[in-house]
């Protein structure tokens, strides 16, 4: 009971005690038993109004003896005879659904021990409803949730995110609705009825859980705004004007070609994730080229081994979008057309980076602005995001992006490897290509750089595929089987990257691939070489 019932109730005590002190009653005086009004102590109340388990008291004349007081002919009320008098009397107004127990206006009936009764109307006001919990606490998108609380009689709606629900009242303490399949966070749910409404923040579960990286607003797994760039950058700056949620990060190039690269990245800190299955983490990043169709971004997650994995994403439409993929999407080695090499481990994620990619079309100068770096881990595997690429790349480190020095893993320089070495700067993709320098002309087989052998199928037709650039120089494919060599038509470079193709039947089940370079003077580059079954 609370402190403004109590005092009512001191009142009421001294109430009793007045009119017992300085009222009498003449025995032979006949009067009719009569309520004349009924109050509560909450003055915003018409008389005869009152909410369930309001404590009123009922003023009238010959009260006295009062044995039982009936609401609605079904509800009787628990009372202390005590705290009557013959002008008035104190109860807690009863609500029991059990019993029949309604709302609005209604009989009161009061009954003395001599068996007389008499009634005056009264009006049951609805509470306001409230929210106790949900069940299950974050229902998950496209199920039911259970809503528990109170006073949940003559719902009007059921309002969630701003959308009204189809719901089912259960009870005056439960009711449920489904969560829509399209929502993608949480929001304010609202119950109205003929009482009044309540509003309660409801979280849901969209199958996944979401881990920021960065927002750049100090939020996230990298908080500090602490990102370094390098390569060929001109600016890196924190701003807010034209974001989406706060501060962004925003990259800038303007045509520095020195390295080759540019890019900006997190710390390298703890580790991010648990979860190792790279189909059930997704990578979310929002990114804006203020309209420069065409801008390239590139995307690398680094390992604690150093392994920069890598995706593309290039801008196609102006304003703010959403870069989505999930970890197995990412290329090995800085490409991301570099898919038969395995995938990153997520539990093994501890850096991000963002660049700007000055290779491959992008509009000179470009400035690329991005925010809210995000992981989401599913608890089953996810559809990859990358378009269907048709067979994959049967070569080991076609991409050049692996080895030592002037060396590549999984090649082989068997004539001519004081004309080759590595380049860092002329580079299609990722961070290194094939530098090739002949001093004079001379036979084809001078030069020649070999791939491991890869299986290929009698009978079945590959297409070999390179980039090349540079000086005016001819070279060609061929290869190297114990069933013979088969060889290639010239390409002649030019000053710009080209993609050069060659479909041959393969002769043998073992097969190197061969690139005649020896034949013309001059200084050229090789990069992303591709073995594939032809489609």
């Amino acid at each position: 009971m609370n402190t403004i019932k109590l005092k009512y109730i001191k009142y009421l005590f001294l109430f009793v005690a007045s009119t017992s002190l300085f009222t009498s009653c003449d025995e032979d005086e006949q009067l009719q038993p009569n309520i004349d009004a009924i109050y509560t102590s909450n003055t915003d109340l018409d008389k005869n109004q009152g909410f369930p388990d309001d404590v009123v008291m009922a003023e009238g004349v010959d009260l006295q003896d009062v044995k039982t007081i009936t609401f609605d002919g079904k509800v009787d009320v628990l009372f202390n005879p005590v705290f009557n008098s013959n002008l008035a009397i104190s109860f807690s107004i009863p609500f029991d659904e059990d019993k029949g127990s309604r709302f609005g206006v209604q009989k009161i009936t009061f009954t003395k021990e001599n068996g007389t009764s008499f009634q005056t109307d009264f009006e049951i006001l609805q509470p306001v409803p409230t929210i106790n919990k949900f069940n299950p606490e974050r229902p998950t998108v496209g199920t039911p949730v259970t809503v528990n609380g109170k006073w949940f009689n003559n719902v009007l709606d059921v309002i969630y995110q701003g959308e009204s629900m189809n719901f089912e009242t259960i009870s005056s303490t439960q009711l449920s609705f489904t969560i829509p399949a399209n929502l993608t966070q949480g929001g304010q749910l609202e119950i109205i009825t003929k009482g009044g409404s309540v509003v309660k923040q409801l979280d849901i579960y969209l199958g996944f859980e979401e881990l920021i990286i960065a927002d750049f607003d100090g939020g996230g797994l990298r908080p500090n705004n602490n990102w370094i760039a390098y390569g060929d950058y001109n600016t890196l700056e924190y701003k807010n004007a034209g974001g989406i949620s706060g501060n962004y990060a925003e990259l800038t190039w303007v045509g520095a070609t020195a390295n080759g690269y540019n890019g900006s990245q997190s710390d390298a800190g703890a580790l991010m994730l648990n979860e190792t299955n790279p189909e059930k983490v997704k990578f979310l990043m929002q990114v804006n080229a203020n309209g420069a169709i065409g801008t390239v971004i590139e995307i690398f997650i680094v390992d604690t081994d150093g392994v920069n994995w890598a995706i593309n994403y290039t801008i196609a439409a102006d304003g703010w979008q959403t870069v989505e993929a999930i970890v197995a999407d990412f290329g090995k080695n800085y490409d991301p057309s570099n898919q038969s090499d395995g995938d990153a481990n997520p539990a093994a994620i501890n850096q991000v980076k963002v660049g700007i990619g000055q290779n491959s079309g992008t509009p000179n100068p470009s400035t690329v602005q991005f925010d809210n770096i995000k992981w989401q881990v599913f608890e089953t595997v996810q559809p990859s995001t990358l378009p269907p690429t048709g067979p994959k790349n049967i070569l080991l480190n076609g991409d050049l992006e692996l080895g030592d020095s002037d060396n590549f893993e999984n090649w082989g320089m068997w004539n001519g490897a004081d004309r080759m070495t590595a380049e860092t700067t002329e580079i299609h993709g990722g961070a290194r290509a094939l530098k090739v320098v002949n001093p004079a002309a001379g036979n084809s087989w001078d030069a020649q750089f070999v791939s491991d052998a890869v299986t290929t199928e009698v009978g079945k037709e590959y297409t070999a595929s390179m980039w090349i650039k540079g000086e005016t120089v001819t070279l060609r494919f061929s290869t190297n089987a114990d069933a013979g060599a088969l060889y290639g038509v010239d390409y002649t470079t030019t000053t710009e990257w080209q993609q050069v193709t060659w479909d041959f039947v393969a002769n043998d089940a073992s097969t190197r691939l061969v690139l005649d370079m020896g034949v013309s003077q001059g200084t050229f580059y090789i990069d992303d070489i591709e073995l594939k079954e032809k489609i």
